[in-house]
């Protein structure tokens, strides 16, 4: 069926075919009564502008965020990712509503700024830098899907210009306060207190640590891979008190409950209000649980232990996220600083040696 010139509808035996060229619709006439022949012209055609404009152009240009944020979605359930609800909530409540009927092509450089721009003047709530920044990965994870797909719904993904961030924590426990906190938190704070101050565990792979993971022998504790946030198989090692906690922890615990951490027989989810407890009975409110994996990994490198030692052991993936992590204390500053000034006092040393032995030659 086609409209003539008149507007009104007509019926013709051959097949008529329409595809988009650069968004723009083309009619031809497949020349034809067979459907097939027609189908089989019309994928030629879109093969052939696809080549012309670099891979099924004319797909791309019809796309909208809201399929592409669907497909993001998608591969985070595929993947079984642990932060899907997290990622659900920011795009359905901020992406979808700004950038959800837009066609993925028009997603620019500016167009990204004009977002960050909104977003800073929310008049209720108004974001942190850092959550402004996990948006952008998931805008920038949508396009990045839609570009590997296939075929591809996205041609070109544009530049992401991050937020700089400058409420990023830096505090540490130091081993005096460390100690305190332990000797005011019960039991089931207690030995989660001793292994993140060891080892810069998560809260969520203390939390799901089982008694038989626990390997005294061999000091180490066995973190599965379906209980790591990376999912790959990890190692803690078992050192200083902690040998001597973990054997309290599991002589104290009910055996008809496989978690490490437990009260009364039942897991232990979360210690937060212990921990308030305890950090204001010790004058230390300022302090998160969390400030634990950044104090551990700061030991690790002040003990010797080389970057790659250190994030093997807290699972950090990428250096990045382990630089931000890693504070340099001032006791190893000084020693830093002691090293440079040795180093330079011996360039001065050979310089004048050279010195004098010119003077002595003339």
């Amino acid at each position: 069926m086609y409209r003539d010139r008149e507007g009104k509808p007509r019926r013709t035996k051959t097949w008529f075919i329409k595809y988009y060229v650069k968004g723009k619709p083309r009619y031809l006439s497949s020349n034809s009564e067979s459907y097939d022949e027609a189908l089989a012209l019309l994928r030629q055609k879109v093969a052939t502008v696809g080549r012309n404009l670099g891979a099924h152009a004319s797909e791309p240009e019809r796309v909208r965020m809201n399929q592409l944020f669907d497909l993001l979605i998608d591969d985070y359930v595929f993947k079984e990712r642990r932060s899907l609800h997290d990622a659900k909530l920011r795009v359905d409540r901020h992406l979808r509503e700004h950038f959800g009927a837009s066609k993925a092509q028009d997603i620019t450089t500016t167009a990204i700024r004009k977002y960050v721009e909104f977003r800073k003047r929310a008049r209720r709530a108004r974001p942190e830098n850092a959550t402004i920044n996990k948006e952008l990965a998931l805008l920038r994870r949508a396009l990045k899907l839609g570009e590997q797909h296939h075929p591809p719904l996205v041609l070109r993904v544009p530049h992401f210009d991050m937020l700089p961030l400058d409420n990023v924590r830096t505090g540490v426990v130091g081993h005096d306060d460390y100690r305190t906190l332990r000797d005011l938190l019960p039991p089931h704070a207690r030995i989660a207190l001793v292994i993140a101050y060891h080892t810069g565990a998560r809260k969520g792979e203390i939390q799901k640590i089982c008694r038989d993971q626990i390997d005294l022998a061999g000091a180490r504790i066995v973190l599965p891979a379906r209980s790591t946030k990376n999912r790959s198989l990890r190692y803690l090692p078992i050192y200083g008190d902690m040998q001597a906690e973990l054997d309290m922890a599991l002589a104290a615990g009910e055996t008809k409950c496989p978690f490490l951490i437990q009260h009364n027989g039942e897991p232990v989810l979360d210690w937060k209000k212990s921990w308030k407890a305890a950090c204001t009975q010790a004058s230390l409110e300022a302090t998160l649980f969390h400030d634990l994996r950044r104090t551990a990994l700061t030991n690790m490198i002040e003990a010797g232990f080389s970057e790659k030692e250190a994030m093997e052991i807290s699972g950090h993936k990428t250096r990045a996220v382990f630089d931000r992590y890693h504070i340099v204390s001032e006791k190893r500053l000084k020693m830093l600083a002691g090293k440079l000034e040795e180093y330079m006092r011996a360039k001065e040393n050979v310089a004048e040696t050279a010195r004098q032995k010119g003077q002595n030659t003339h």
